[in-house]
């Protein structure tokens, strides 16, 4: 067999997609596949970024356009691709659903990518990325707290740490007031903008009597 005849059989394809078809098809993935990664990195509010999760995500882009790219219109090649993939286990916990949400949005480019569908994909990913984007603006959202203050016993501002409180936030309501042996300790819960957060921290840390202040949020993420 001459080099010739082993490039054309290696370039032969049973389906009815040709090879330039399949390049543009996976060049298009690859593209909406980092514009995926940029918007990812670019609204990540979490506390630890994952830049291995950011890339899994391309690599699903890719992965599911070959895919369909393979099954086609073969609807018994689908049948069998699916009990193949049905023996897959993902054993790795998602915590953000915001993460769940990247993830079928790559499984969608992919399966828009591998069946030419490339306006539904990029006009999608279009929507989808303004979307994120303007919800990372914060203009209107705020984040649930709990701000905990420690200070000495008796010598502690209440007062003056509810006052720095209310003048910093949407809304605050005092949760707890604990005394121990020569401490005592108040817990907040409040709403502000994550951008004063820090803002917050050193105007009760400035009050009389403070010795510690922790601002914690529902997603874990702890400053103080």
């Amino acid at each position: 067999m001459s080099k010739r005849q082993i490039l054309e059989y290696l370039l032969e394809t049973n389906t009815s997609v040709s090879v330039p078809q399949m390049c543009v098809s996976l060049l298009m993935a690859l593209v909406l596949g980092i514009f995926i990664y940029i918007i990812y990195r670019a609204t990540y509010r979490g506390t630890l970024y994952s830049k291995n999760f950011n890339l899994t995500l391309i690599l699903i882009v890719l992965i599911t356009t070959v895919v369909m790219m393979i099954i086609g219109t073969n609807l018994a090649l689908s049948l069998g691709m699916v009990g193949s993939l049905s023996i897959i286990r993902f054993r790795t916990a998602i915590k953000e659903p915001r993460d769940i949400a990247f993830l079928f949005w790559a499984v969608s480019i992919g399966l828009a990518c591998g069946s030419e569908f490339y306006l539904a994909g990029v006009l999608g990913s279009v929507l989808i990325g303004v979307v994120l984007a303007v919800a990372n603006l914060d203009l209107y959202d705020s984040v649930s707290f709990l701000l905990v203050v420690r200070g000495q016993e008796g010598a502690l501002d209440l007062d003056g740490v509810q006052a720095a409180v209310k003048a910093r936030t949407r809304t605050a309501k005092l949760r707890m007031r604990s005394r121990s042996a020569g401490s005592d300790e108040v817990t907040f819960e409040l709403r502000l903008k994550s951008k004063y957060e820090h803002e917050l921290v050193e105007a009760v840390r400035a009050c009389a009597g403070v010795d510690s202040v922790n601002l914690v949020s529902y997603s874990g993420e702890s400053i103080g």
